[in-house]
């Protein structure tokens, strides 16, 4: 093998890895973004299940199923 083959397997080589590292990143990133979006919905329907002042009930029916499903 002379000299042009090695560097040429070498820079392969750096670019398969590095395709894996950014790969694994991307679906991590999709992964934590799902996740943060879960929360976020979870943040929301508990905050409006506290406010005591507004009956949120009647105006959003998806309220007492999401109700029921927490408190009992």
């Amino acid at each position: 093998m002379d000299e042009a083959d090695k560097k040429l397997r070498k820079r392969r080589r750096h670019i398969k890895e590095a395709t894996d590292v950014n790969r694994k990143h991307a679906d991590m990133m999709k992964t934590e973004s799902i996740a943060r979006h879960d929360r976020s919905r979870i943040q929301v329907r508990s905050e409006v299940m506290e406010n005591r002042q507004i009956d949120y009930k009647a105006h959003m029916k998806w309220l007492d199923n999401f109700y029921h499903i927490i408190y009992y």
